[in-house]
């Protein structure tokens, strides 16, 4: 890194003295577009605040098209601005930041338009800006691209024909850093991480809030912006912005494919790294890596088809580091890994017959992890159902504590809470004034405290033994915290969107396990039902849906590919 920027430099004073005027520099260019007010549909809530999203791309540089309430004619306006200042080679950085109410489909989400009424899947493009379009467009600038998503958190959205309201699958193509989440957190993000030159893309992730998902290109090479990128800074017009090539080469380099580096030559033809990304492209194009590249692309799969390889190669212990349909570095390694076991050469890259191997090996897995779930899950309901009976099918509250202590999820679990909670009510109705008082108070405050000082204060209370117990439950919960909570925020990149859930939900039904309503909500029930599947799967259970949960559930097939 020394010798490259000491190279920089030099080219650049070089550069400075000996290039004549020519056409003006590429601009960094912000799309910001944010629709509350809507005239067929409730308010929405939870909507980015346009002016501060502005104020922060403006500090940092970027030109800003794009305005707030706007029609479907203007969003497409505005898509069509940005496309033609692509078209024109003018675009050096790409963000587009977009918020208000979303409806996705089966391939695509939109943004709708003020004026919408009515959406359908076959309208949804009349009346609303594509983001999977827009994505497209971000991918003209590969390492400087990104993309924010803020739906709206809130106001009523009537969806119909093959759509729900909300975010769901869109294409990122490579390159285009994206950003997912509620305004609040995504604008803090944009004015303190991402915006900053000393965050570097995979910083400006770490950094986002738990509520954020950030998915699409990371490197921990470069940051969204450089040093020197607000007007202070700019080139001179005619002359090359030195950084920002810096930023596209160090973008070719962790993409790592030869498109990539035809991409920094077409924008830099004559640029400082010119002869090394053409030699590079030489030698991917004369080697067996190159052959293995193009006869991957000749299989032609599309974004499914590599999220179900990636759910493939996890089912038969291959780690590709993530279910999200893209090829990174942790899939291309998971690849490798599965040529090696299968005696193919170890290119990284797909061949015909490494997927057919792959498809067949991963349904015989996933029919024997299946066919040990299913087992699993009978012994568990025949333990349950004998220890139902060896304590008096729940007569008396030690037998029915002692239940839910050993199954808390079990097929008695609902029943032996509500004959709890009726000896409690009838305790309650008994105990004395100062006694009861105490307790209800206790219960509204439902602490590890709150227990031990009302046991400590009335040591024989007839409540003593339900405090005990929530005591333990607690304190069980409080050792699981760090794990529970790791399980949420995974939970958030593998299922945060409502149409994952849905699916998740309908997965949980068609194996008995009883979610509650297929409707992309987690409640309660749903919870239950997770820790029963992670139990009979022999996953740690945290009710939550990681990745090793969401393949094992997909293993069946229901909701995959035939």
């Amino acid at each position: 890194m020394k010798t490259s920027y000491h190279s920089l430099g030099h080219a650049f004073a070089f550069v400075v003295l000996l290039c004549k005027p020519a056409a003006a520099w590429a601009e960094n260019l912000a799309l910001i577009l944010t629709n509350s007010n809507y005239s067929s549909y409730d308010e929405a809530q939870g909507v980015a605040d346009r002016g501060a999203i502005v104020d922060a791309f403006e500090e940092a540089g970027f030109r800003i098209i794009g305005a707030s309430d706007v029609s479907a004619a203007d969003l497409h306006e505005a898509g069509l601005e940005l496309q033609a200042a692509v078209r024109r080679g003018d675009v050096d950085r790409i963000a587009i930041v977009l918020s208000g109410h979303f409806v996705t489909g089966a391939a695509d989400s939109w943004l709708l338009g003020r004026d919408a009424d009515e959406v359908s899947a076959i309208t949804a493009g009349a009346v609303g800006l594509s983001v999977s379009a827009m994505s497209g467009l971000a991918g003209a600038s590969p390492g400087q691209a990104l993309v924010v998503l803020i739906p709206a958190s809130g106001g009523e959205l009537p969806t119909s024909n093959g759509l729900m309201p909300g975010l769901g699958r869109f294409d990122i193509p490579q390159g285009v850093t994206v950003a997912q989440g509620p305004a609040r957190d995504v604008v803090r993000w944009i004015g303190t991480s991402i915006l900053s030159s000393s965050f570097s893309l995979t910083d400006a992730a770490q950094a986002a809030p738990e509520e954020m998902l950030i998915t699409g290109f990371l490197s921990d090479r470069i940051s969204f912006v450089d040093a020197g990128t607000s007007d202070v800074a700019r080139p001179i017009p005619g002359v090359p912005s030195a950084l920002a090539e810096m930023s596209l080469w160090n973008a070719a380099r962790d993409i790592g494919t030869a498109a990539a580096f035809e991409g920094y030559l077409q924008r830099y033809p004559q640029g400082l790294f010119a002869a090394d990304a053409r030699m590079r492209i030489v030698e991917m194009r004369t080697t067996p890596q190159q052959q293995a590249e193009a006869g991957e692309a000749a299989l032609a799969l599309n974004r499914e088809a590599r999220r179900d390889v990636q759910r493939d190669l996890s089912l038969l212990g291959f780690n590709p580091r993530g279910v999200d349909g893209v090829f990174g570095p942790g899939s291309r390694a998971a690849i490798r890994a599965h040529q090696r076991s299968i005696g193919l050469p170890e290119t990284g890259f797909l061949t015909a017959e490494q997927l057919r191997i792959l498809r067949r090996d991963a349904s015989v897995r996933a029919a024997e992890l299946e066919r040990e779930a299913q087992e699993r899950r009978e012994q568990e309901e025949t333990q349950d159902r004998a220890y139902w009976d060896s304590i008096g099918r729940g007569q008396d509250e030690a037998g029915l504590r002692a239940y839910l202590q050993r199954y808390p999820d079990g097929l008695f679990a609902d029943l032996a809470q509500q004959r709890l909670d009726q000896i409690d009510d009838d305790r309650r109705q008994q105990a004395a004034a100062e006694e009861r008082t105490l307790w209800d108070r206790v219960l509204e405050q439902d602490t590890p405290e709150a227990y031990r000082q009302f046991m400590k204060t009335f040591p024989g209370s007839s409540f003593t033994d339900a405090a005990r117990a929530r005591l333990a439950q607690l304190e069980a919960e409080d050792g699981n915290k760090a794990a529970v909570d790791a399980a949420r925020s995974e939970e958030a990149q593998v299922a945060g969107s409502q149409v994952v859930r849905a699916l998740v939900e309908q997965r949980l039904n068609q194996i008995g396990l009883v979610p509650g309503p297929v409707d992309g909500n987690f409640d309660e029930e749903t919870r239950r039902a997770i820790r029963r599947f992670q139990q009979a799967a022999d996953l740690p259970v945290t009710g939550y849906v990681s990745q090793a949960t969401m393949v094992r559930l997909l293993a069946a097939g229901t909701l995959r590919r035939n």
